[in-house]
């Protein structure tokens, strides 16, 4: 049987710290507050890019975290691909530029392209790239996940500029001949796509970009907030879907990864799944929200209680639109 499995995880988190007083302040200047936003959704303090850094830069920091953690030979990748809402670059992929800036060390690849599903990309990527590898001649993969989002959003956004940060995230996938299945044993998706209004970048849209007469606050993120209260159940519906589908128990599951955007809905996820016990970490106090790339800093964060063998997950997370996931994966 040809399972994948994930072999390591590498991050990048810039130096620029933030802090809620730095951000309370920054509000107040323009007669704004974003402070009990900031409390209620668990935030303490996040890390935003320096002038000197960006989509690429990013990408490329946590490929060498990721090497350097697990002594992975860069020769023997066979496919990258990026995960990001925020490019760099449109033409070339960010994927194909990352693998000609890195020259001999990447020659092998064979497959380079980008994928964006907002803020689920990095799970919705590893269920591509893992169900390629399954079908295809391909045995070693790079995951890439960046979340640049301080460029992009308005500064008197409370919700993004309060609560959003910047970060990525580097998964290499490996094929391997085993006698059971594990490793990535299924992936479900779910979308809503009566909210695609609420979430628009640029929001001029792309063609007025190059556009003079266009306000350049027009062509950054625009965030109209809306109440997603129901998430708890569709993750839990999902979660018992997944479960069922592999005739397993929520107690068969060791650790639940989610989204962290609101450390409330997660919770209020795992009141529903009845679990109680410390099956569950919450990193955006620290990171703040970092998009696609959050489930991969849990994930790294907690290898080397995550990843033991017969250890079973489950990640959940959303996108702009909506898009929902759930991914159930056994080391």
């Amino acid at each position: 049987m040809r399972n994948v499995l994930i072999k390591g995880t590498g991050i990048y988190i810039p130096e620029n710290k933030v802090y809620n007083e730095q951000l309370d302040e920054h509000f107040e200047k323009r007669g704004l507050n974003a402070h009990n936003l900031m409390e209620h959704l668990g935030r303490r303090k996040r890390y935003f890019i320096s002038d000197n850094e960006n989509t690429i830069t990013m990408c490329q920091n946590a490929i060498e975290d990721c090497v350097k953690k697990h002594e992975i030979d860069l020769q023997s990748i066979e496919m990258l691909v990026v995960c990001t809402d925020t490019p760099e670059y449109l033409f070339p992929s960010n994927a194909m530029t990352v693998t000609g800036l890195y020259g001999e060390r990447l020659s092998n690849v064979k497959v380079a392209f980008d994928l964006n599903s907002n803020c689920t990309g990095m799970v919705q990527g590893m269920d591509v790239v893992y169900k390629y590898m399954k079908s295809s001649n391909i045995s070693r993969a790079l995951v890439v996940g960046c979340f640049c989002i301080t460029p992009i959003a308005l500064w008197s956004d409370t919700v993004v500029y309060g609560t959003f940060a910047d970060a990525a995230a580097c998964v290499v996938l490996e094929t391997k001949e085993e006698a059971a299945a594990r490793g990535f044993l299924e992936t479900i998706v779910k979308v809503d796509a009566d909210f695609y209004k609420q979430v628009t970048y640029p929001g001029c849209g792309m063609s007025k970009v190059p556009l003079k007469a266009i306000e350049p606050n027009e062509k950054r993120l625009i965030w109209n907030p809306f109440k997603m209260d129901f998430l708890p159940q569709v993750w839990y519906d999902m979660i018992m879907e997944v479960l069922n589908n592999n005739s397993l128990m929520v107690e068969d599951i060791d650790f639940f990864i989610f989204s962290q955007l609101s450390d409330e809905f997660n919770i209020k996820t795992l009141e529903l799944l009845n679990v109680t016990d410390g099956k569950y970490h919450f990193l955006g106090t620290e990171y703040g929200y970092t998009g696609n790339t959050c489930p991969l800093l849990c994930l790294n964060r907690m290898w080397d209680t995550y990843a033991v063998s017969g250890s079973r997950i489950v990640i959940a997370t959303v996108g702009a639109g909506l898009s929902y996931i759930v991914q159930l994966y056994e080391f």
